[in-house]
């Protein structure tokens, strides 16, 4: 693992966006690598800008050393000898290596940057994370609100400072913007940045996912495409829809019904023409449950339908009539049967 740079970057709020999503990728491979971010954010805050150099990679060296050497649930104290630490041994050792390499990056950095004309900026950046079967909202500094869909995260600073307003989103979510001629708000996704200045829109793309879609329901939002070989860039008004594919890139703009797509605010689902492994994921996320077919090529049929209240049962019974296929449910595990 060679993240340690790209992780100073991303918890001192520097990193490009195409770093933040190298890390997402990264970070999406195993649930530790998430957490691990996490507890090394939380670090940051706390760590003092002491002044002192330090070498990145033989830090690393001796912190695989001293992973490989003691059990990864070993628990110890990090506060004082009165209060037990619930961090395994990893992600205090690895806390403690990015002290001394955070705080090293920081003198550096101020000190390359202490002739400048403009000093160098560092963002204190945090997590909004939900669980599959949760929702989440938070409001801004700007007064932007958001709505957070289930196993979703957003990353966004504490405090918007300078000529954007930069958040990072993986998964799906609604978005008030509040508007400022002079700072732009940005919505980096995997597959596409949605620039606007105040409106109201919707952005569903998770990591898993082939594709990122985009609503708007007031105003108008510029989406540009991130990983094509040719940038492509679409502007959305009030009701219009455009997809990003991983592969293919920017569909055609779509006029459609924005209730549909904002449905999941409510309790709702809707699905525009997505492949039933993307249909039965999300089903996953809103009601914690796992899905299994016996069939995977039945997986990339394209399926489109509305529930206006999403019950389970009723939307299980729904699918297995359209696929012909009998279900047999057991607590959180469904099983498709043929």
């Amino acid at each position: 693992m060679e993240n340690w740079n790209l992780i100073q970057r991303y918890i001192t709020g520097n990193a490009s966006p195409k770093e933040r999503r190298e890390l997402w990728h990264w970070m999406g491979e195993d649930p530790k690598n998430r957490e691990l971010v996490r507890q090394l954010e939380e670090i940051w805050e706390l760590t003092p800008e002491d002044d002192f150099e330090t070498n990145v990679e033989h830090a690393w060296e001796q912190f695989q050393e001293e992973n490989m050497e003691r059990p990864k649930t070993y628990p110890i104290d990090h506060r004082s000898h009165q209060h037990t630490s619930a961090l395994p041994y990893l992600f205090r050792a690895a806390a403690a290596v990015l002290v001394i390499l955070l705080a090293g990056y920081f003198a550096q950095s101020y000190l390359a940057n202490s002739n400048a004309k403009e000093p160098q900026e560092f963002y204190v950046m945090q997590d909004l994370v939900t669980d599959r079967g949760e929702k989440a909202s938070v409001t801004f500094s700007d007064g932007t609100q958001v709505i957070l869909n289930a196993a979703s995260s957003l990353r966004f600073p504490k405090k918007f400072d300078g000529a954007k307003r930069e958040v990072y989103l993986n998964g799906e979510a609604y978005f008030k913007v509040t508007h400022n001629q002079e700072s732009p708000f940005i919505v980096h996704t995997k597959n596409a940045d949605i620039k606007v200045l105040g409106t109201e829109f919707n952005v569903q793309g998770w990591e898993e996912d082939t594709n990122v879609d985009v609503t708007v329901s007031e105003g108008k939002v510029s989406v540009q495409t991130v990983n094509s070989n040719n940038t492509q860039e679409a502007i959305l008004a009030r009701g219009e829809y455009a997809r990003v594919e991983e592969q293919s890139g920017l569909a055609p703009v779509e006029r459609v019904k924005i209730e549909n797509h904002l449905l999941w605010t409510q309790g709702g689902m809707h699905f525009n023409n997505v492949p039933l492994k993307q249909v039965f994921r999300h089903l996953e996320r809103k009601f914690d449950v796992q899905i299994t077919v016996p069939d995977k090529d039945i997986l990339d049929v394209p399926y489109t339908g509305t529930f206006r209240q999403a019950e389970l049962d009723e939307i299980i019974y729904v699918l297995s009539a359209s696929i012909e296929m009998d279900y047999e449910r057991n607590g959180s595990l469904i099983e498709f049967k043929e």
